[in-house]
């Protein structure tokens, strides 16, 4: 347990899966007064991509940009890309980076895990500036994805002093944080206790909501939270599963992004 705390996980990112050209996301985000902009294109992975920045993680709205070079990918959050879209877009996918992704690897194989050897990858950006990283993922496949990790090549306060000064960061969200990821389950404990027992994230909190509908089991993961919500009457939870799997289909920001919920691409935001 030492050693995986001593990586630092943090949230980095969520990836939202989308059918359409990122473009389309910045302009959703735009028609609520909020400012999402245009990534870039993976072009080793046939992927494209928009992202909304907070002050410390951000929503990645990831489609496929080359359909041919998508299917081929050996890139396991590529190939997760092309089946989930098969099922409907919505966040699909989460990611916390390390600032030692080689310590990390080694720790999780430690652990009991397989992991596929660290993926370096690269995003060209509009103004022709290439953005460089690492990523980590495990093997084993399970009902609830996942998530993978990342290393970025600048440290933390330096890539969002950047993203702030290129105008990449909407001002309004320079305060605000994600708060919570949740995901609709079929057990929340059970997931809970894997994802615990991988990530030495402490579960928080286990209840019932008020109405009896849902179970909630909570786990704290660094500045965020992970929410495994499993219902056994009709609604969101059981909707989520139905049509895309035991997947994200909540994202919760600190403060509230919008008074009111805003539904993207099958996913909810708050």
């Amino acid at each position: 347990m030492k050693g995986m705390l001593k990586m630092n996980l943090q949230l980095d990112h969520i990836v939202h899966f989308i059918s359409q050209d990122p473009q389309a996301a910045v302009e959703q985000w735009e028609k609520h007064g909020i400012k999402a902009v245009m990534g870039g294109s993976h072009e080793l992975w046939g992927t494209y991509n928009s992202l909304l920045y907070t002050a410390s993680s951000y929503i990645e709205y990831l489609a496929i940009e080359n359909q041919e070079i998508a299917q081929q990918s050996n890139n396991p959050l590529i190939q997760h890309l092309v089946k989930d879209l098969a099922r409907g877009e919505g966040a699909g996918q989460i990611c916390f980076r390390t600032d030692n992704i080689e310590d990390l690897k080694d720790t999780l194989e430690k652990k009991g895990y397989s992991t596929f050897p660290i993926f370096p990858g690269s995003r060209r950006r509009k103004d022709g500036t290439v953005i460089e990283w690492k990523m980590l993922f495990l093997k084993e496949e399970a009902s609830v994805p996942y998530p993978f990790f990342i290393e970025w090549g600048q440290k933390d306060d330096e890539r969002f002093k950047e993203l702030k000064s290129l105008g990449m960061m909407d001002k309004k969200l320079a305060n605000h944080t994600i708060q919570s990821i949740s995901y609709a389950v079929k057990n929340c404990d059970q997931t809970a206790k894997l994802w615990s027992e991988l990530l030495d994230f402490p579960i928080h909190d286990t209840y019932m909501e008020p109405s009896g509908a849902s179970k909630k089991t909570v786990l704290k993961a660094g500045a965020a939270n992970i929410v495994f919500c499993e219902s056994s009457k009709s609604g969101i939870v059981k909707e989520t599963i139905a049509s895309r799997g035991e997947r994200p289909f909540l994202i919760e920001f600190n403060p509230p992004i919008s008074k009111n919920e805003i539904t993207l691409y099958q996913t909810l935001y708050k």
